[in-house]
């Protein structure tokens, strides 16, 4: 992934999990050992964060892929009201992220990652899970691009043509998504004036449609 986004000339900024153990346990060792890099508190959404963020350059990704990355860790405390036999109580969860990053610390500032790496859920709700709810981007979806034709190969067997079909109806599938999701939220008055949802607005504009047009008669 690192490759293509430096090939494409995209910055990124990915979660960073155990299943890079090297990178992970050199980045949990090196920020226990010193102070956070920054500190401050969060109100967002009736909820306050306290949060501790670290953040490093030049830590070695893998052993087979020496090239130095940025890493950030960011701890956090939640604390949120619950209403718990009738009374309001203030309850404490921690949670820990950790993120690499190609962004340059000059211009991206640790805080800014974080808000970054936390949008990422943003694009999950009403990205992917709209894509895949509503726009059948599904597993059927993706095994039934896999089916194309085949050619005789330089042995004389048969084998599948070069897969180009899937990235572009997938490419056509983003394409109409994107350009809905900016009528609905950008110009349908249907939102703006009633709030009606992006469901909502398809099934009126599948309507109006299906509906006949009115005959108009040739002039006498």
């Amino acid at each position: 992934m690192l490759d293509l986004a430096q090939q494409i000339g995209w910055d990124v900024v990915i979660s960073l999990k155990q299943n890079q153990p090297d990178l992970y346990q050199s980045a949990v060792r090196l920020f226990s050992q010193r102070p956070p890099d920054a500190s401050f508190t969060e109100p967002r959404d009736r909820k306050t964060y306290q949060v501790l963020l670290w953040d490093t350059e030049g830590l070695p990704f893998s052993g087979e892929d020496p090239r130095l990355i940025r890493v950030l860790r960011s701890e956090e405390t939640l604390t949120e009201n619950h209403y718990r036999k009738g009374q309001l109580q203030a309850e404490q969860t921690s949670h820990e992220w950790l993120w690499i990053t190609t962004l340059d610390p000059k211009t991206f500032s640790c805080t800014q990652v974080r808000r970054l790496g936390h949008d990422r859920w943003i694009l999950e709700n009403n990205g992917w899970n709209d894509l895949t709810q509503h726009w059948a981007l599904k597993h059927g979806f993706v095994h039934a691009c896999r089916h194309r034709p085949q050619s005789i190969g330089e042995d004389g067997g048969r084998q599948p043509v070069d897969n180009g079909g899937l990235a572009a109806v997938t490419l056509i599938l983003l394409l109409a998504f994107t350009l809905c999701s900016a009528f609905v939220h950008c110009h349908s008055k249907l939102v703006r004036l009633y709030g009606f949802s992006s469901m909502e607005v398809a099934s009126q504009l599948r309507r109006s449609l299906s509906k006949l047009p009115a005959n108009i008669r040739a002039p006498a």
